[in-house]
């Protein structure tokens, strides 16, 4: 295996108003989602009923922002898989891989911050609504944001080394 190099999801995700992200926002790399998602929780999609409590977590999750990706990538599975996992998780005496289990679905579903702004997207921190999770403001407030450039902080100083 080489060494060295670039790695998949090595270093820190950029900060909320930094240089990176705003690259990242003016290439249309990152995608704002609403702060929760509207419409009706899909059916449970797994055999038979919802176990108890599995219900309440459910309808729960399909509130969350992230629903409105996983929605369009169709997790339906996915995320009656992690709700089954959470509520396992959750009880007295369960495993330790179980848990680490959990912390891997957190991360696939985006649930985690760090999984969501790796993945190229962002939660609105206003109220109000965007269903179609295109950047807040429409693509045209996106170009609009200038990027802080180091020529504006240089200048130009005097030669105070020189004979003249």
């Amino acid at each position: 295996m080489p060494s060295g190099g670039s790695r998949i999801g090595a270093g820190r995700p950029p900060q909320e108003g930094s240089l990176a992200e705003a690259i990242r926002l003016e290439s249309g790399l990152i995608r704002t989602l609403p702060k929760e998602r509207t419409g009706p929780t899909p059916k449970w999609p797994l055999r038979g009923r919802a176990r108890a409590g599995e219900a309440a977590l459910w309808a729960e999750m399909w509130r969350k922002p992230q629903a409105i990706v996983w929605e369009e990538e169709g997790n339906h599975h996915q995320v009656a898989m992690h709700v089954r996992t959470h509520i396992e998780a959750e009880a007295v005496g369960a495993t330790a891989a179980l848990r680490g289990l959990l912390l891997r679905q957190q991360s696939d579903l985006l649930l985690t911050r760090a999984a969501l702004l790796k993945a190229g997207f962002r939660i609105s921190t206003s109220s109000t609504p965007n269903p179609a999770g295109t950047p807040v403001g429409g693509p045209t407030q996106a170009k609009r944001k200038t990027i802080p450039s180091a020529r504006g902080r240089l200048r130009a100083v005097e030669d105070v080394g020189s004979d003249s």
